[in-house]
């Protein structure tokens, strides 16, 4: 079912709960896989407004593409890579190699609404619980001055110590971007916008990225490159990457009993204190 404006979103929602019938959010639907639910919402609300005070204005349904693409064009950036809508962004609240200086969408976000049965209600807390506590559809994030020039600078090494070392001396230079991959080796990759010369590594132009052709892996909270480190002697990933800042990883494992001595969570499931406001935002357990 699509919805094009709050009245049609909260009166779908209202009727699912007084039904008894569950529901699943949807933006554009990239992102997420379908979960069992009896309806499916499809956020058509794609409207939004660049302010001249370093804002935007979204509805849910808005193309995260175009904001970024408009508001380069005034010489400002909307920090993450994301590729879906406003909503998908925040319910998913992403982590990308901008999160080391912007922080992730939870950081940059002014102001959130979501609707549930009972109402209109503007709280954080939404950002990051994938469409589990209520359907956003509005929000207001601020934008940053876009940077003229990128340089990322690679190296990769075989020693914990000396990498963890390196990667505290590059976040002395305040970088845009730190982004650490593991695959048998460390690969340091730190992004500035100014030419830093840091000697011993190879220069590129623009950010590093990361291409993933699943969402099998796995998200744990790793607040420091130790920490990192540490998960990854722990369970001796095929391959594992962090945003130096952000606090999360991605780890990709052989053996899926490695990882339950972790604080992980999965692409399609949530941080255990979302659940815990579950059953209280939604006790009747409507959003899939």
């Amino acid at each position: 079912m699509e919805v094009y404006n709050e009245k049609e979103l909260y009166n779908s929602i209202k009727d699912a709960y007084l039904s008894g019938k569950k529901v699943m959010i949807i933006g554009y639907g990239k992102h997420s896989n379908p979960r069992k639910s009896d309806i499916y919402l499809k956020i058509k609300m794609d409207y939004y407004k660049i302010e001249k005070e370093g804002y935007v204005e979204a509805y849910a349904g808005a193309s995260v593409d175009k904001i970024r693409e408009e508001a380069s064009e005034h010489g400002l950036l909307l920090p993450c890579l994301y590729d879906g809508s406003i909503g998908g962004l925040l319910a998913n609240n992403e982590f990308s190699p901008l999160s080391t200086r912007y922080g992730k969408p939870y950081d940059f976000t002014e102001k959130v609404f979501f609707i549930t049965p009972f109402g209109k209600i503007s709280w954080k807390i939404i950002i990051g619980s994938k469409g589990r506590l209520g359907a956003i559809y509005k929000a207001r994030l601020k934008l940053f001055p876009k940077p003229t020039k990128v340089f990322t600078f690679e190296k990769s090494f075989n020693k914990k110590d000396e990498t963890i070392a390196y990667v505290n001396k590059l976040m002395h230079l305040k970088p845009l971007a730190m982004l650490v991959e593991y695959d048998g080796k460390y690969n340091i990759h730190a992004s500035y916008d100014f030419n830093a010369d840091i000697h011993g590594f190879s220069k590129d132009e623009g950010v590093a990225t990361i291409e993933e052709t699943n969402r099998n892996g796995y998200y744990v909270n790793t607040p420091t490159i130790e920490d990192f480190m540490n998960a990854i002697e722990d369970t001796q990933p095929i391959y594992a990457y962090t945003v130096v800042g952000s606090g999360i990883s991605k780890f990709y494992v052989a053996d899926e009993d490695a990882i339950k001595k972790l604080n992980y969570f999965t692409h399609d499931d949530i941080p255990r204190v979302y659940w815990k406001l579950k059953a209280i935002l939604d006790f009747k357990n409507i959003f899939a």
